[in-house]
């Protein structure tokens, strides 16, 4: 079971030059996780999006422009993170209820999921989520 002090942002690696920097996510090589879905989310300033958990998936967040405050939550513990490169990106497990908040206007947040949509997948409701987890300690 995954807790929240395991988490931290890793950089991904990346190349800069006098144009610009290029950001390369590669499964084995950067990214723990097979990819199998990827979506961008754009936010408006104060905008709060997420607040969910998922059961199987594992989600790779990276901010490609602005940046994002990511709050998870195992149940006990809420940690904070802050993204604001390009190159850093903050892996969520499974089981983890995450809460993304953009903090600039026109924030774009890019979501690497390790499994395709199933909405049956998603816990939305924050009691839902802590009823799960104290069930996986069993």
């Amino acid at each position: 079971m995954s807790r929240v002090q395991q988490l931290r942002v890793a950089e991904a690696s990346s190349f800069q030059d006098g144009l610009g920097q290029l950001v390369a996510f590669e499964e084995n090589t950067n990214l723990p996780v097979g990819i199998q879905r990827v979506f961008v989310v754009s936010g408006n300033y104060g905008a709060v999006r997420g607040k969910h958990a998922h059961k199987q998936l594992t989600q790779v967040l990276a901010c490609v422009h602005g940046e994002c405050k990511v709050t998870c939550d195992d149940g006990e513990s809420r940690r904070e993170f802050s993204l604001t490169g390009i190159n850093q990106v903050l892996q969520i497990p499974p089981g983890i209820w995450a809460e993304q908040e953009y903090m600039v206007e026109g924030t774009v947040l890019m979501v690497l999921c390790d499994l395709p949509y199933d909405e049956s997948d998603y816990i939305r409701n924050y009691q839902e989520f802590l009823q799960y987890r104290e069930g996986m300690k069993l």
